[in-house]
């Protein structure tokens, strides 16, 4: 058998063939080596030869020539029968694309909401753009959108395996811990991480992690620390921020502000700017420059935020 140098379309690149694509070319190496760099083509004509045949030639239909992914006569979409194909139907990480994929094909609403602006910077509408715009060349389309694809993927990847892989191995390293803290009549769950990925904090408050009310996250080879908060909950960090900021003075010999109060403040505190309270999202984050990575050890730091959740100072 040949490597597949080629995957044939039957008409211009759409949604459903594009998910298509990206999953061939990203999960069916094996199934058809040379399947990740071939190039695609368009040919409206019904082929002679059978799926199989073409294959054996370096050529891969897609939604033509009556094949496994052929999605005429059936009630999916190409994406399904790729999917299903791979063995890859009831993957989480590809759960959303092969959602969108159906509901774009099937009911034409890949981009639900009516809103024009919405709908015009959709992926359906930016696709719809494209195949104006590159009409003959559908390599280019598939060029533009299959890493707008990728990028998804690596999220919801890290979402349902990377990161709980992650946590798990923290917590065996001590590098991952739960506390409780109430405030006012709130109960809330604490959790401190030592991690790079950005995506964890958001990971950790949703309902696929431990629903986390406050993420408190440290790099891993840098002090810098970020003090997050699930917004619905409306946390109050005014407390965190003034004894973080009054510690930080101290460690660095900075003078605090003649006005106390400045110290609860939201936005940066003269003297201290490395402390920025973010009324947009509610979180507490350590900016700057590398020199201005906290100087509050890891330990303490902890203890200082459950203090400050617990406190009524402001």
């Amino acid at each position: 058998m040949e490597r597949i140098h080629t995957i044939v379309l039957p008409v211009r690149p759409q949604p459903d063939t594009l998910v298509a694509i990206f999953l061939l070319q990203t999960f069916g190496k094996q199934q058809f080596p040379g399947v990740e760099t071939a190039k695609v083509t368009i040919d409206e004509t019904p082929p002679t030869r059978s799926f199989k045949e073409l294959c054996a030639d370096g050529i891969l239909m897609i939604d033509s020539g009556k094949g496994p992914f052929d999605h005429h006569g059936t009630d999916k979409c190409a994406t399904e029968l790729v999917a299903e194909y791979l063995g890859l139907s009831k993957d989480p990480s590809v759960k959303k694309l092969l959602t969108y994929a159906k509901r774009d094909d099937a009911e034409g609403k890949g981009t639900l909401s009516a809103d024009p602006i919405d709908r015009a910077f959709g992926l359906s509408g930016l696709v719809s753009s494209l195949k104006k715009k590159y009409s003959n060349d559908p390599q280019k389309i598939v060029d533009i959108v299959l890493p707008l694809l990728d990028a998804h993927y690596f999220a919801a990847w890290e979402h349902h395996v990377g990161i709980p892989e992650e946590i798990v191995k923290k917590k065996a390293d001590g590098r991952y811990s739960e506390a409780k803290a109430t405030q006012e009549n709130k109960k809330l769950k604490v959790v401190f991480v030592v991690s790079d990925k950005t995506s964890m904090p958001t990971y950790l408050r949703s309902w696929n992690g431990v629903r986390a009310d406050v993420v408190v996250q440290k790099n891993e080879d840098r002090s810098r620390t970020c003090v997050i908060t699930r917004q619905e909950v409306k946390v109050d960090l005014t407390n965190v921020a003034a004894l973080i900021r009054m510690r930080e003075a101290e460690l660095r010999g900075l003078t605090l502000p003649a006005d106390e109060d400045a110290l609860f403040s939201v936005g940066r505190v003269e003297g201290i700017a490395s402390w920025y309270l973010d009324p947009a999202t509610n979180s507490l984050l350590n900016v700057g420059e590398k020199s201005d990575d906290t100087r509050i050890e890891w330990e303490e730091l902890q203890q200082i935020v459950l203090k400050g959740l617990q406190l009524q100072l402001s």
